[in-house]
């Protein structure tokens, strides 16, 4: 079988019609499979590497998730601005840009890296600002992931998103900076954006190719096992 990274290279250009990579949208676990409080975890770049790390180990899939959206922007801007070149060296976005380098360097071409982002609509929203001033944001975190090492960006909207003409051009600079890294760009529940394939984690399937991720964010507490199970059974692996 062909390294994860590039399986994934091969979906993203559209050249791996057959190729499958499994990856559960599991982070928060890994701080408990590390023994560490959230809050620290997801702002220290050596223990996310790490617990990252560990969690790959443990399950064996083809690929990590390096960060997750849900805020991690906001959480990262001093003063509540929209500030790409100080967000990516400091606080939970920092930290996953650091573990994102790090792990690309562990795992060379056996883990696929996958990180979740914010969209430019939600980031408008989020920091008061217009949705081109967000866009040119989000390229720039775009390609700060994908020159860490990358090679699928998710993108994650708040429901009451509008997805207008100007938010589609400024997804679609985004996805062609992250094709000039041979990367690729998906979303997360977004009609106009090509999406992953979604399994329960209580029911996976060896069904469909692409990238083959859970129906859900894997729950911090979610159990190891049945997390290591999930994976197994989408690749369709006997227990």
């Amino acid at each position: 079988m062909r390294a994860a990274v590039k399986r994934a290279r091969a979906i993203v250009q559209g050249r791996g019609r057959d190729h499958r990579v499994v990856v559960p949208l599991a982070f928060e676990v890994a701080a408990r499979i590390s023994a560490r409080p959230l809050e620290d975890f997801l702002v220290d770049p050596t223990q996310l590497a790490n617990g990252l790390g560990e969690l790959q180990r443990a399950i064996a899939a083809d690929g990590i998730v390096v960060a997750c959206a849900d805020g991690i922007e906001r959480a990262s801007a001093s003063s509540g601005v929209l500030d790409p070149a100080a967000m990516l060296t400091q606080g939970p976005l920092g930290a996953s840009l650091e573990a994102c380098r790090r792990l690309r360097a562990t795992f060379a071409d056996s883990a696929a890296l996958v990180a979740g982002l914010s969209g430019p609509a939600t980031l408008a929203a989020q920091f008061g600002i217009d949705m081109t001033s967000a866009g040119g944001a989000f390229g720039e975190l775009v390609k700060a992931f994908c020159e860490a090492g990358a090679q699928l960006v998710l993108v994650f909207e708040d429901a009451d998103s509008g997805f207008d003409e100007t938010w589609q051009g400024v997804v679609n600079t985004a996805a062609n900076i992250a094709r000039f890294h041979q990367a690729g760009l998906m979303g997360w529940g977004i009609p106009s954006l090509e999406a992953p394939v979604r399994q329960p984690l209580s029911a996976p399937s060896d069904a469909g190719v692409g990238f083959i991720m859970t129906e859900a964010r894997v729950p911090a507490d979610a159990d190891i096992a049945l997390l290591k199970a999930w994976v197994d059974g989408a690749r369709g692996a006997t227990a």
